[in-house]
């Protein structure tokens, strides 16, 4: 009877050769900047379902942990045109054929230190899909201004998602999004 169970087992292993074995690596990079935990959540729901690799974005000197005063400070510097230094990203392009941009809607647009990122990141080639969480705004200018940063850097661009906070790591609405664009059947 054990014999039988046993063989059983295997038969199904060959059959859903899945099974009981990881994923194979993903070739998709998460590149992302999260203040509130919104847009983490979207990185880490990618994660999930294809075993992305993620890479969070942060400041050199941290933005204020009271929303206010971030919304005031993130307001005068983009009025001024301040690029506030982002700690190195420690990620090798050339093992993505995918790469994820994610960012909260600061001001209608996508936050800049994301946006300083992108500018130094070389994407030629790369299918690049873009995301943008908010609390109330919508998805405003965030495409339109994806779309400006990524003007001239040849890359093939897939379709937006935006979100109203959070998500759960198992979100149909992120699922939909990942297999319209091929990466999850």
């Amino acid at each position: 009877m054990h014999k039988r169970t046993l063989l059983k087992c295997l038969s199904l292993l060959a059959v859903y050769p899945a099974v009981g074995r990881s994923a194979p690596q993903s070739r998709t990079a998460v590149v992302y900047f999260s203040k509130t935990g919104s847009t983490q959540s979207v990185a880490e729901a990618v994660q999930a379902m294809i075993s992305a690799e993620l890479f969070r974005i942060e400041t050199v000197e941290p933005y204020p942990e009271a929303y206010r005063p971030t919304t005031e400070i993130v307001k005068d510097e983009m009025q001024s045109g301040v690029k506030r230094p982002i700690k190195p990203l420690s990620i090798d392009l050339s093992k993505y054929d995918t790469v994820i941009l994610a960012g909260p809607t600061w001001w209608h647009y996508v936050p800049q230190p994301l946006k300083t990122w992108i500018e130094t990141a070389d994407l030629r080639g790369k299918q690049v899909l873009t995301c943008n969480s908010h609390g109330g705004g919508g998805l405003m200018h965030t495409r339109d201004d994806f779309e400006a940063v990524l003007a001239g850097k040849d890359v093939k661009l897939g379709t937006h998602f935006t979100t109203y906070g959070g998500v759960m790591k198992q979100s149909p609405a992120v699922a939909a999004w990942l297999r319209e664009n091929g990466l999850l059947k």
